[in-house]
């Protein structure tokens, strides 16, 4: 009994810190030629295999953008950067993972418009409004990279270069569309489920979303 509880306490603590906006989010960047889409598609459906298959250390979640320029984000969380470090070391320490992704990223160049670009943002909850983010919540996503004031609502990263990158989320495109025509500069992105590696806890979040992709 008394070992019951004690699980039953971590797992609230583990669902309690995973309800949280991530203090590290990663964010890669994909700028795509027109017409594009589908080629990349496929290949992240591959890539997404690739994942499962050779064991990569961390889930992760790919967003298009459905308004201005044509990208493809791919989003990781982290809550710490020492859990962060952990990841990265596994990562290369996988040589089937990282060749094989490496080989199917190839795939891409003949489809990209520009150099992909990596960046680590660090949450700062008081510069945000409304109710948090959370990684792997939320059908669409509203973002806006700004240098100034971050606005009255959204969940906010702070970027080395003085970028501010503001999330919000989305049930559906419509309710997305009306949070991105308040602000210059904002796009609606949608979130791709058959895409990606998600955490359990996003699919116990919307099952019906996710079930595409629940492994």
């Amino acid at each position: 009994m008394l070992r019951s509880m004690s699980l039953g306490v971590v797992f609230m603590a583990s669902m309690l810190a995973q309800a949280q906006p991530p203090q590290i989010l990663e964010v890669a960047r994909e700028y795509l030629k027109p017409d594009a889409v589908q080629a990349i598609h496929q290949i992240e459906v591959d890539a997404a295999q690739i994942c499962i298959r050779l064991n990569f250390p961390h889930r992760y979640l790919v967003i298009e953008s459905l308004t201005g320029p044509k990208e493809f984000w791919y989003l990781n969380a982290f809550n710490s950067q020492a859990e962060l470090d952990e990841i990265g070391s596994e990562y290369e320490a996988n040589k089937a993972l990282t060749s094989a992704l490496a080989t199917n990223l190839k795939r891409k160049a003949p489809y990209l418009a520009a150099e992909s670009t990596n960046v680590f943002l660090n949450y700062v909850p008081e510069l945000g409004g409304g109710t948090p983010w959370v990684m792997g919540h939320g059908r669409f996503l509203v973002t806006a990279w700004t240098k100034g004031p971050a606005g009255a609502g959204g969940t906010v990263f702070d970027g080395p270069d003085g970028n501010r990158l503001v999330i919000r989320a989305a049930r559906t495109r419509a309710e997305a569309e009306t949070l991105a025509a308040a602000g210059a500069g904002t796009y609606v992105f949608a979130v791709h489920p058959e895409l990606g590696w998600p955490d359990e806890e996003w699919v116990r979040a919307d099952p019906q979303f996710w079930r595409v992709r629940h492994r």
